[in-house]
């Protein structure tokens, strides 16, 4: 058992990678990465803010997230890959155009060393946009 003596959270294994910092604004945690890994977080954070204008920027979760009338979307750099968090409904709504990319519930896995696809991002972001303010 190890104790991470930045945040106090309990692991199985020593030195387990996690994430504890805490953090205001989408600028600050693209700030904590690699020069590469911030290029592709700052691509990505454009890509997102120029697809809905009027959704707010938060930090929620420790990842940067987009709201409008509800959660819009979420990201977050991991080590092997970058994540979205769209929902499970948007995941099933856009499964025959994620063939090409790991996905789960609610989660899609975009590679660190392939280009972002903008026209999806886009597409998933309009989506959750119409449905939020469906509600």
């Amino acid at each position: 058992m190890w104790t991470c003596t930045i945040c106090g959270r309990d692991f199985k294994r020593k030195n387990q990678s996690h994430y504890c910092k805490s953090v205001n604004t989408i600028d600050a945690y693209i700030a904590q990465f690699s020069k590469n890994e911030q290029a592709k977080l700052h691509e990505l954070h454009n890509m997102i803010k120029n697809a809905a204008s009027n959704m707010e920027e938060k930090i929620s979760w420790k990842m940067p997230t987009f709201i409008q009338k509800g959660n819009v979307i979420h990201f977050a750099m991991h080590k092997n890959h970058i994540g979205l968090y769209v929902g499970s409904t948007t995941v099933k709504a856009f499964e025959n155009e994620l063939s090409s990319y790991q996905y789960a519930k609610g989660t899609i896995q975009l590679s660190k060393d392939q280009p972002l696809p903008q026209d999806l991002i886009e597409k998933i972001v309009h989506y959750n946009v119409e449905k939020n303010l469906a509600k």
